[in-house]
């Protein structure tokens, strides 16, 4: 975008060839649990990026099965973020007339660190004003909900009672929250 100051994302370097998923975070091999969404992202804009998202949430199931569930709540969260970030500033580029909300968003997130999160006023309205998508209508918005306040307690309270239940719940809407970001940017800034 014009103008627009870009933030350096966090890279992730994909698995050496032959590598075992389970060894990005754990350094030991994991069972690998099938992501059913892992195809939704092929012939889309996002194909670029999926083996990360992938791998981010390969991460998150193989931590939850060696007993991390806190982190791997961490991840699944950091997951849907990293995508949500993404398809804003895809979309917000592919839009050239934009409502005031989204140029609120991008001066803020020129000045302030945003936490790309659907959770935030300013990013669902934004997001509702690019794409006249309710992302809080959706089936899995409770749950996704619900699964941002496991992360939070984590993250900021140290609240470390989570188990495997908690920690799947979480990784699977993170999946479905994925899935639905690259269904509305398929749809929207091809």
């Amino acid at each position: 975008m014009a103008g627009r100051r870009r933030k350096q994302s966090a890279k992730v370097n994909p698995l050496p060839p032959g590598s075992p998923l389970g060894t990005f975070v754990t350094g030991a091999p994991q069972q690998y649990v099938h992501d059913t969404t892992a195809n939704i992202y092929k012939n889309t804009p996002l194909a670029l990026l999926r083996p990360k998202w992938d791998q981010l949430l390969a991460e998150a199931r193989s931590l939850s099965s060696a007993g991390q569930h806190a982190i791997a709540i961490i991840i699944a969260a950091a997951a849907g973020e990293w995508a949500t970030e993404l398809v804003l500033e895809r979309l917000m580029d592919a839009v050239k007339d934009h409502s005031k909300s989204v140029r609120d968003l991008i001066d803020m997130s020129e000045r302030l660190l945003v936490t790309w999160s659907f959770e935030g006023d300013r990013v669902r309205e934004a997001f509702h004003d690019l794409t006249g998508e309710h992302p809080d209508r959706q089936s899995w918005w409770g749950d996704w909900m619900w699964s941002r306040r496991q992360r939070h307690d984590i993250a900021h309270r140290g609240v470390l009672t989570a188990n495997a239940t908690a920690a799947n719940k979480c990784i699977d809407v993170a999946a479905l929250h994925i899935a639905y970001l690259t269904e509305v940017v398929k749809k929207r800034a091809p």
